[in-house]
């Protein structure tokens, strides 16, 4: 029995490419943001349920509602809107893209603060300090809180500055959150603006508004 390489077949290769053109993670972070709009709903209404036995009963031994999927699909929002400014600004064409290597995105995986750099840079958007401070945690969340028990190693549990001071890495609710939202939506609206100016857009109509 042949074994399967895992590869496209030559001749497969030259018609089949990576959809990494802006309009595509900017799609996606609308289908993110809309999940975790919805999980957000259930998250509040576990919220109120928790404060009211509290206020009733401070002794309750109930878990604290857990946002850190809600959070989680957030974070994964703001990282395809921040790589979709970068492919704008950068990417003169996509409609041929194997790897995503080829598009030169700043930072480790998932990692946001360096993409954030750049694309500071690139459109002169400017990140706040508290800005900063939440897209650490959203890394954070999605680099493991949000998806595993534990990190992969014991010092990847608190997230650390190259000076050793750690980072923001939990959030409060509500006022993080609705952050994070501003931020988000920020974002979009700096790549809605330069989707005019992308060179393989598909479609200049409003296929991807509201």
């Amino acid at each position: 029995m042949t074994k399967r390489t895992g590869r496209i077949p030559d001749h497969l290769r030259e018609r089949i490419s990576l959809g990494v053109s802006p309009d595509r993670w900017l799609a996606k972070a609308r289908q993110l943001k809309k999940s975790s709009n919805l999980l957000f709903v259930e998250y509040e209404k576990q919220q109120f349920d928790f404060d009211e036995k509290f206020e009733r009963d401070p002794s309750i031994t109930d878990d604290f509602p857990d946002d850190s999927v809600v959070v989680l699909l957030l974070g994964f929002a703001v990282e395809n809107l921040l790589k979709g400014l970068f492919v704008a600004a950068t990417a003169t064409a996509t409609e041929n893209v194997k790897s995503l290597k080829e598009l030169e995105i700043p930072g480790d995986p998932h990692e946001l603060e360096p993409i954030a750099d750049a694309v500071e840079r690139l459109f002169t958007i400017n990140f706040s300090d508290e800005e900063r401070e939440l897209l650490q945690a959203l890394e954070h969340y999605i680099r493991w809180w949000g998806r595993y028990p534990s990190a992969t190693h014991i010092d990847n549990i608190f997230p650390t500055q190259d000076d050793g001071k750690f980072k923001k890495f939990m959030l409060h609710y509500p006022s993080d959150h609705f952050g994070i939202v501003a931020l988000y939506d920020r974002l979009e609206e700096q790549l809605v603006a330069r989707l005019v100016d992308v060179p393989d857009r598909p479609n200049k109509t409003s296929r991807w508004d509201r």
